[in-house]
């Protein structure tokens, strides 16, 4: 296969993913669209050179405004966060995907690299005791170094654990494989000294990225600079995956996962080409594995747990196996659901990111078998117009006006409601009100219009205009979540949580909303007009 074949298939891919990838290219700039760039970071500086981004930087104010969206040091956390598992679930697809061998135990590579990175970077003593002298040497090295060692180390593991349980295959081997992360864990704790047991181990000196000197910009220069570290990383692994997977090497993987008699009977020898997919998929792993101990600046037992294995394989489900891309899609869905909207909404309720990922893949599988990557063009579609209502539905200011007044002087005023239908009403009454303030914020801006605010005038009615389609629903949806959050559940929401619960709720009506509109007004343009007025033809589905 010529490198241009290579390149060709991996564009086809890429532009199969436009959706999603240009959603992904975004949150990954979001961090380089602040309105304000400090003045003392000279990457920003560099690259923008003080100056704002259009329409961007205004959405980015309004949001964090509201507070939707948080400060730029907190962006660049959750996104290093969305990356490193982006990369572990791209390995997992590497190996499943590709290649066909499903493993449940993807995180003894991720532990394992993580503590061997730590060790190496720590300055890791090897003792050899000889009579009365204690003889031996030091093994210290960079820790950028660490990280690729291990995941060398991490390889090489997986290269003779292959060597002996890629001999069965199917149920058997997810079962095997699913023993060892259990194996690993147990000798994690056993060994306290060396692993640190439950407290695990933590140091300064074993950072990827150094500590910039103490000052009022210490945490966004430190958040900054391991973020770019991890893109830089990012975009590195993923495009070797990427070449690999289309090469053919890639072909003999997927030859091997379709069927192996018949990739045999070719000259493909299967039994090297499973370890060999099984080592680099365990490379790639372990490199996410030290850059996730690097983001905690931690490492601990608990990185060899099984939940790390099935919360990898989710991702990768949900995202669609088999393309790489779709890992990377469903990492960053998880990752952010659960950091941005879950902790902060649901912050007294345990075990809900478990759940939701149960949720999310129960309802994936039943319409998108898939995976999001393989979606329809309806689905997409309705993906990105209901993520767009919610947007605008959520980020349109409300303020006190005259039609707040006097919807006030008419509306019931419960105060302190006690029963549920008190609350159900209070809820509705602020709905309303919150509806009717949002058209009296634009009111009082189209009546003070000035340079400054003219672009961001525009930005709220373009919104607005993206909101109309929804806005009985969404205030149907509002008031029935909020009852269900604060009635039922018992979940105090203000300030910050209660924007990003109304989030949650207008993109779970709204993706659905945008998939059926369009086929609810094709059925009333076929029941009253039978033809396109234009056309003059009967239109099938």
């Amino acid at each position: 296969m010529e490198w241009r074949e290579v390149v060709e298939n991996i564009w086809d891919e890429l532009t199969d993913r436009s959706f999603y990838i240009i959603a992904v290219t975004i949150l990954i700039l979001a961090p380089l669209i602040v309105a304000t760039p400090p003045s003392n970071l000279p990457i920003f500086n560099i690259i923008y050179n003080g100056s704002r981004v259009p329409i961007l930087s205004d959405i980015y104010d309004l949001g964090r405004n509201i507070g939707l969206f948080g400060t730029n040091n907190w962006m660049m956390n959750i996104l290093s966060l969305c990356l490193i598992w982006a990369i572990f679930a791209a390995s997992w697809d590497f190996l499943a995907g590709y290649s066909g061998q499903v493993s449940f135990g993807h995180a003894a590579f991720w532990g394992f690299s993580a503590y061997v990175a730590y060790w190496v970077a720590a300055g890791f003593n090897v003792i050899i005791p000889i009579i009365n002298l204690d003889l031996g040497f030091n093994f210290e090295l960079d820790p950028i170094l660490a990280l690729i060692f291990g995941g060398l180390m991490s390889a090489l593991l997986a290269c003779g654990l292959g060597i002996v349980s890629l001999r069965v295959k199917g149920f058997y081997l997810a079962l095997v494989t699913l023993v060892i992360p259990l194996i690993f864990y147990s000798l994690a704790n056993t060994f306290r000294e060396l692993t640190g047991g439950n407290y695990g181990l933590q140091s300064d000196v074993t950072r990827v990225v150094p500590l910039p000197p103490e000052g009022p910009l210490f945490r966004e220069t430190l958040a900054l600079n391991f973020y770019i570290f991890v893109l830089l990383m990012f975009f590195i692994i993923i495009g070797f995956m990427m070449l690999i997977a289309f090469s053919r090497i890639g072909l003999a993987f997927q030859s091997v996962r379709e069927d192996e008699d018949a990739a045999e009977s070719l000259g493909i020898n299967i039994r090297n080409y499973k370890i060999l997919a099984f080592t680099l998929s365990a490379f790639f792993a372990g490199i996410a594995g030290g850059l996730y101990a690097q983001w905690f600046n931690y490492v601990s037992p608990t990185y060899l747990e099984s939940a790390f294995s099935f919360q990898v394989i989710i991702m990768c489900v949900i995202g669609g196996i088999g393309t790489i891309t779709g890992g990377i899609i469903g990492a960053f869905l998880l990752i952010i659901l659960v950091n941005v909207f879950l902790k902060s909404v649901f912050s007294d309720v345990h075990g809900l990111d478990m759940l939701s990922f149960g949720l999310l893949l129960i309802i994936t599988l039943r319409y998108m078998p898939f995976g999001l990557s393989r979606s329809t063009k309806d689905q997409k579609r309705a993906i990105v117009l209901g993520i767009l209502f919610a947007l605008a539905w959520t980020i349109l200011p409300s303020s006190d006006g005259w039609g707040v007044e006097f919807f006030s002087s008419i509306l019931p005023n419960n105060g302190q409601a006690k029963d549920p239908l008190s609350q159900l009403i209070s809820i509705t009454v602020t709905s309303i009100l919150t509806l009717v303030g949002k058209i009296d914020s634009l009111g009082q801006m189209a009546t003070s219009l000035t340079t400054d605010n003219f672009l961001t005038f525009i930005i709220l009615i373009i919104m607005f205009i993206f909101s109309i389609p929804a806005i009985l629903i969404f205030l149907i949806s509002e008031i029935v979540g909020l009852f269900l959050f604060e009635s039922i559940m018992g979940i105090n929401l203000i300030g910050g949580s209660l924007i990003k619960a109304k989030f949650l709720i207008f993109t779970v009506v709204g993706i659905p909303f945008a998939f059926y509109l369009p086929k609810i007004f094709k059925a009333l343009r076929l029941r009253y007009w039978g033809v396109w007025p234009s056309v003059g033809r009967y239109e099938p589905d």
